[in-house]
């Protein structure tokens, strides 16, 4: 019987565990699926606007730094793939839709890779070949898989150097959107993620 009241009191500490991951899961699933939601939203625009179908996903795949600030690296793998697969599914331009599941992910792998790979030059060649390498797996998937005749039509009116312009200008624009992702994450945590303390409360 002496023991009861230590029994109670680890009963009462259990339930507020419980309640407390409970509210973590509930917040964390709300959060992702607003991300995702948003980042469908901005997806959608690339068939409305021209620029928009190279611009939205870098966007979109943006959103993925506060998911893993707030959360987790895997919460952030499973809103990437959520809203890569409802992008495919729906959104009017395929092109930014491949864009973003091509090259989405990449907030995710910047922190692991960065962490791996010293030196600025081994880095950045690095982070060249993964992006020149998402890209043409993209468009040799949407050119001989997909059978996309529009964007075959496309590179046939650019010609050959224009094509070779074109990838190399896509290819340093992924590499500048790579050097804002930093600033953007240290932005969110000094100026927004304090506002958004509720998702870390217990």
């Amino acid at each position: 019987m002496r023991g009861l009241p230590f029994r109670r009191k680890e009963g009462r500490a259990l339930k507020g565990a419980n309640r407390r991951r409970s509210r973590r899961a509930s917040s964390m699933t709300a959060f992702c699926g607003l991300t995702a939601a948003l980042s469908i939203t901005l997806m959608l625009t690339g068939g409305l606007i021209p620029l928009a179908t190279y611009i939205a996903p870098l966007m979109a795949s943006a959103l993925l730094v506060p998911v893993c600030l707030e959360f987790s690296l895997r919460a952030g793998w499973g809103t990437w793939g959520v809203t890569a697969l409802i992008a495919l599914v729906l959104g009017l331009d395929k092109e930014a839709a491949l864009l973003y599941g091509f090259v989405g992910w990449w907030p995710l792998a910047k922190g692991p890779l960065e962490r791996r790979v010293r030196g600025s030059l081994p880095r950045l060649l690095l982070k060249a070949g993964i992006f020149a390498g998402s890209v043409a797996l993209q468009y040799v998937l949407m050119v001989f898989l997909l059978h996309m005749e529009a964007v075959t039509a496309e590179f046939g009116e650019m010609g050959q150097w224009m094509t070779v312009i074109f990838f190399v200008t896509l290819l340093v624009c992924l590499l500048l959107y790579d050097r804002l992702l930093t600033p953007l994450a240290v932005l969110y945590q000094r100026r927004i993620r304090p506002k958004l303390r509720f998702l870390r409360r217990g």
